[in-house]
């Protein structure tokens, strides 16, 4: 039904590590936009340190590039914001999602919808 595949990451900035967080997204970010499909890498972050991070690829192969160059920076990124919740989102394959298996993420497969 849905040609990407993708996922929801959320956690939570410790206290006196924004800055290093700041530091470590803006290197990440930065990494990301030279991979070509990457469709969507976008951060949201509340006031008191919440973080929803949205990821959307145009295939498998796409996001298997991404999760390996994430490797380079996931001590550093972790250190100052913990994963809270992670959620898969498409039909991912196995071996993809095995990569995240340490988040136990939730698998939503598409149901009905859209995009432009």
């Amino acid at each position: 039904m849905f040609e990407n595949i993708g996922w929801i990451v959320e956690a939570k900035i410790k206290d006196g590590k924004r800055a290093e967080f700041e530091a470590v997204v803006e290197e990440i970010v930065a990494q990301t936009r030279r991979e070509g499909g990457t469709l969507n890498y976008q951060y949201y972050v509340s006031d008191d340190g919440d973080v929803l991070v949205y990821e959307r690829f145009a295939n498998v192969e796409s996001a298997h590039i991404h999760v390996t160059n994430w490797d380079n920076f996931a001590e550093r990124w972790t250190a100052a914001a913990p994963a809270t919740r992670m959620v898969h989102l498409g039909d991912l394959p196995e071996d993809l999602r095995e990569r995240h298996a340490a988040l136990a993420p939730k698998l939503l497969k598409p149901f009905n919808g859209f995009s432009r």
